[in-house]
């Protein structure tokens, strides 16, 4: 389909060489807002997050979905009046994409960010239980539960109810959809009726669409996120888990482009989102997840970003990464050493390099 293999141009890879060189230049903090119980960073666009925060409700506590502007306490709270709880999965300069919910009922929803209206995308009444984990442009990517079957099915939308499309392929036992680029659509399904198949699944807007990008000798895998190079070549990314462990995965289109991006020494990790040339996600090294980034397809570009945060943090993750003005942003969660699971930020400045690019 497009296996085609991207070649960083020399500016970006004396850019790209410093980045993981010199760890130094990163600066890692707490989006946590004051009085929250927990929080979580799930995505970025721009200067901004997405996320949630775990408030205390009437009786119990709820997640809110909220959007940080890179800052503690610069959050705007998503939560329409009259639902109890909900996340923002994913954000742009224009959307939010996540759901909301009031008791069992869960919502795809879809916020306008220049006026705060929200959308409902729940489908009709043959589905229930949906949830919109993606977007990109005008289109969403995410689930709804099909009552027939009590399985969930892969869904898309183009920012309204009536858009919806159900990608699940015909024979399969289960589908989810968890990226999109506005091109294509990527997550997993259950390749086999039964149950028992986990592959990662990429779409291009139908269910017939569907490829099995499970790479070769795989026992599972997922497509987690997805992303664009400056030539336009589309990289996915997630993770593979093979009987000698679960790996850090990137492909370009097809099973056989896979690429393993665990760092040398770590046994294992799992990538959460891409720019095209930086991903974002985490290794294992001892047992615990590591927030990291990486750079193209090179596994020893991994640059560590739970210690960017200082002695007492552990037990972190990155799941949202973008650029914004000559700055890289990478949102995520950690325990504190208070021991609280609390949405954290991680920015690098893209400084102009003082020697050039070694020569291939």
């Amino acid at each position: 389909m497009f296996s085609k293999r991207t070649t960083v141009g020399t500016a970006l890879s004396a850019l790209l060489l410093s980045l993981s060189a010199a760890s130094a230049q990163w600066q890692g903090g707490s989006l946590h807002p004051d009085g929250a119980n927990k929080s979580d960073g799930l995505a970025a666009a721009g200067r901004q997050q997405g996320g949630g925060i775990e408030v205390f409700g009437e009786f119990i506590y709820y997640w809110h979905p909220v959007v940080w502007n890179a800052r503690r306490n610069a959050y705007i709270d998503l939560l329409p009046e009259g639902w109890d709880s909900g996340l923002a999965r994913s954000v742009s300069a224009a959307y939010r994409a996540g759901y909301f919910q009031v008791l069992n009922e869960r919502h795809a929803a879809l916020w306008v960010a220049n006026d705060g209206s929200f959308r409902d995308l729940s489908p009709g009444p043959d589905y229930s239980a949906s949830d919109a984990f993606a977007l990109s442009g005008d289109q969403q990517a995410g689930t709804a539960h099909y009552f027939p079957t009590a399985s969930p099915h892969a869904a898309l939308w183009q920012g309204n109810q009536e858009s919806f499309v159900d990608m699940h392929p015909s024979g399969t036992c289960w589908s989810e959809g968890y990226a999109t680029d506005g091109t294509y659509q990527g997550g997993r399904l259950d390749v086999d009726e039964q149950g028992g198949g986990i592959h990662a699944a990429l779409w291009r807007g139908s269910a017939d669409s569907f490829v099995d990008m499970n790479p070769d000798g795989c026992l599972e895998s997922v497509i987690q996120g997805m992303g664009l190079t400056n030539d336009g070549v589309h990289v996915q990314v997630g993770w593979a888990r093979f009987s000698a462990g679960e790996y850090a995965a990137l492909w370009r289109g097809s099973p056989e482009s896979y690429v393993n991006l665990t760092p040398p020494g770590a046994r294992g990790g799992r990538l959460y989102a891409t720019t095209g040339t930086m991903h974002c996600g985490y290794a294992n090294y001892t047992g615990n997840a590591e927030a990291g980034v990486w750079f193209g397809d090179d596994p020893a570009s991994y640059i560590n970003l739970e210690h960017v945060l200082g002695p007492g943090w552990s037990r972190s993750n990155a799941k949202g990464i973008s650029v914004h003005q000559g700055r890289v942003y990478v949102t995520g969660a950690a325990r504190s050493p208070e021991g609280r699971a609390e949405a954290v930020l991680w920015t690098a400045r893209l400084r102009q390099l003082a020697s050039p690019a070694p020569q291939p």
